[in-house]
């Protein structure tokens, strides 16, 4: 039984080994400010035009064609919470928003690659990557369930110890968890 369990414990931790060390890298580079933004450019263009509504993103297109600049993967319009209608991917994404009459924001936006894997970390890319996500979740109960019975079956003569520091753990965890909410 030891053994399965240091077997399921061995390969899913290989499997698992960029997951967790993507979500160990975003998360301790989020806590230290660097945010999904960072490292990112963004570009305004004024577009002054006449565009009848439900028209502004071929505007947008037609614009960032003329000018050559890259344009995003198709998608459905949304709108941001800035007020641009937006089309792109979490990566590379361009957005239009009326400022008055006939004249027209543009915005081009393309995020580095720790702005993307920030996002990856939240959860805001596409379903897929969710998906590995929540089994990386569930892998890591297996991984600290299975390291426990492994560690409880053979190490019998640092048993106390190994209660105490798991008893001292949680203590620790609720202490400083209730502290930082409250």
């Amino acid at each position: 039984m030891v053994k399965q369990f240091r077997n399921i414990h061995i390969y899913l931790s290989l499997f698992f080994l960029p997951v967790a060390l993507m979500y160990a890298l975003t998360g301790a580079l989020y806590i230290f400010g660097v945010d999904e933004d960072s490292g990112a450019s963004k570009h305004t263009y004024t577009l002054k035009a006449t565009i009848p509504q439900g028209g502004e993103i071929e505007a947008m297109l037609e614009y960032l064609k003329a000018n050559d600049i890259a344009l995003p993967r198709g998608s459905e319009p949304k709108l941001d919470k800035k007020g641009y209608l937006r089309i792109g991917s979490v990566h590379y994404f361009a957005g239009i928003k009326k400022l008055g009459e006939g004249t027209y924001d543009i915005m081009v936006f393309k995020r580095s690659f720790i702005g993307d894997i920030i996002l990856l970390h939240k959860a805001k890319g596409e379903w897929y990557f969710n998906i590995l996500a929540v089994g990386f979740g569930i892998a890591i109960a297996i991984l600290y369930l299975s390291g426990l019975i492994i560690t409880l079956f053979n190490s019998k003569k640092n048993r106390f110890i190994q209660y105490v520091t798991l008893i001292v753990g949680f203590i620790v965890s609720f202490v400083l968890g209730t502290l930082s909410v409250l």
